[in-house]
């Protein structure tokens, strides 16, 4: 048991109990109803409140075995019906993929670098569904399926760099390049296509920076269920949830206090050595900081958002928790690896009942965890 983790996310979630009454504010705006969250969480009465966590293994990629196996670093990864990961390592010289069992053993390797068929250049895990593996090559320009024993079944082929992700009812999430000449801006586009990849309905757009002179803008959408979740930043702190037709369900929206920049918020973005680089970062990161880093659905429909507020420890920041009717019902301190995590990218998820996510040693190494999740 990782005893005084355990303890520490019960404190921060029972502090809700004596927060705001039942009463929900919502509202309802061009046909959609905004549920109207404020700085403290509501209390709702019979509704799990407490969380416990117990570390049930993890992935040190510092292991000099997995080194010799080629793993050399731990990107996007998901984990199948019976506990099985599936990790994709961007600098590995020979297979991107790397499957481990639920305690953790390294059981094989799959999708070779490559140009041929079920070979890739450039892969992004879209998740593990339905017993396939399913990714998207950005290099490769295809969409590539293996079965969950590595094997390949099927790929096709890409118009343009896209990140592909299949819903329940057959149709996909795409994010890519918006492709129109007449556009002011460089934007990418979330969208809904159908099961030949052809774009349905724009879902989302997010104005990409034209050059690194600031901290990206946070985009970000996760599938959980029935549902399809996006955070944009142009929206300040509102997430949007569509069904899987591409229909706006709700707004989820919320107030929060104004968090400036701290050093351990620019190491933790810019890298260790950020002081020595010499270079000014007083136009990097706006004032105050954005209201959101990021955020994790798990599949059961509660939504956790990350902040930029810090926990008791250090590398410890809050995260809102949200329940499924998009009510804030909590908060939590978590030590996650985060800067640079945005868009479409697995990092961080809850399924099963567990919670897989990236911590950085103080080696500078990847450990990969996995946690229990108990709700009381």
């Amino acid at each position: 048991m990782n005893r005084p983790l355990c303890i520490l996310l019960g404190i921060g979630l029972l502090a809700s109990c004596g927060s705001r009454e039942t009463r929900i504010d919502k509202v309802i705006e061009d046909g959609v109803e905004v549920v109207l969250n404020h700085i403290d969480p509501y209390r709702i009465k019979g509704q799990p409140i407490t969380i416990t966590l117990e570390k049930v293994l993890s992935i040190d990629l510092e292991r000099e075995d997995l080194a010799k196996a080629g793993l050399l670093s731990g990107g996007e990864w998901d984990v199948d019906d019976d506990g099985n990961i599936f990790i994709v390592g961007f600098k590995n010289s020979e297979n991107f993929i790397y499957r481990f069992n639920y305690t953790g053993l390294l059981t094989g390797s799959f999708g070779r670098r490559g140009q041929g068929p079920g070979e890739l250049l450039g892969p992004s895990l879209s998740g593990v569904y339905g017993g396939e593996i399913v990714l998207s090559d950005f290099v490769g320009m295809k969409y590539v399926v293996y079965d969950l024993d590595g094997r390949f079944l099927r790929e096709k082929r890409l118009e343009h760099p896209d990140r592909l992700c299949p819903l329940g009812n057959g149709k996909f999430v795409g994010f890519g390049p918006q492709l129109d000449p007449t556009a002011k801006a460089f934007y990418y586009a979330l969208t809904l296509r159908d099961a030949d990849f052809h774009e349905l309905k724009v879902l989302d757009l997010y104005e990409y920076p034209s050059d690194d002179s600031r901290l990206y803008p946070f985009f970000m959408w996760r599938i959980s269920g029935d549902q399809i979740i996006v955070a944009n930043e142009a929206r300040k702190y509102e997430l949007w949830v569509y069904d899987l037709d591409g229909r706006l369900m709700r707004k989820i929206r919320k107030e929060y206090r104004p968090v400036r920049v701290t050093e351990e918020i620019k190491e933790a973005i810019l890298g260790p050595d950020y002081r020595k680089a010499g270079s000014s970062d007083s136009k990097y990161f706006p004032d105050p900081l954005p209201p959101l880093n990021q955020f994790f659905a798990d599949d059961e429909g509660r939504i956790f958002v990350m902040t930029f507020e810090t926990g008791a420890r250090p590398g410890e920041y809050i995260w809102d928790v949200f329940n499924p009717e998009g009510v804030f019902v909590g908060r939590l301190a978590l030590d996650i690896k985060w800067s640079g995590l945005y868009l479409g990218s697995r990092y961080t998820f809850i399924k099963n009942g567990r919670l897989y996510y990236h911590r950085v040693k103080e080696s500078g190494y990847h450990e990969l965890v996995v946690s229990d999740v108990t709700w009381r």
